[in-house]
């Protein structure tokens, strides 16, 4: 599925049931996730994202279903030091 879930308050265990049963691969939110939700999301094989913001977010669960692109987000490389 291509489909991307995305909400503004927490990923509960019941948002990500529901998500994964219409077959959506990606759930993402705003805020963060609960420790059930994240525990559901990796059984699933979903792809949990949170405190997505600006530039930035935390993947919980299922980092391998995204492409990263770094540059296309302006993202500066860390010095090494």
């Amino acid at each position: 599925a291509d489909s991307i879930f995305y909400t503004t308050g927490r990923l509960t265990s019941e948002m990500v049931m529901k998500s994964a049963q219409m077959g959506v691969a990606v759930v993402v939110s705003r805020s963060g996730i609960t420790q059930m939700g994240h525990t559901v999301a990796q059984r699933l094989g979903l792809c949990a994202i949170g405190r997505a913001t600006n530039k930035r977010f935390l993947c919980y669960s299922g980092s391998e279903r995204l492409l990263l692109e770094p540059d296309l987000a302006g993202a500066r490389p860390l010095a090494a030091g």
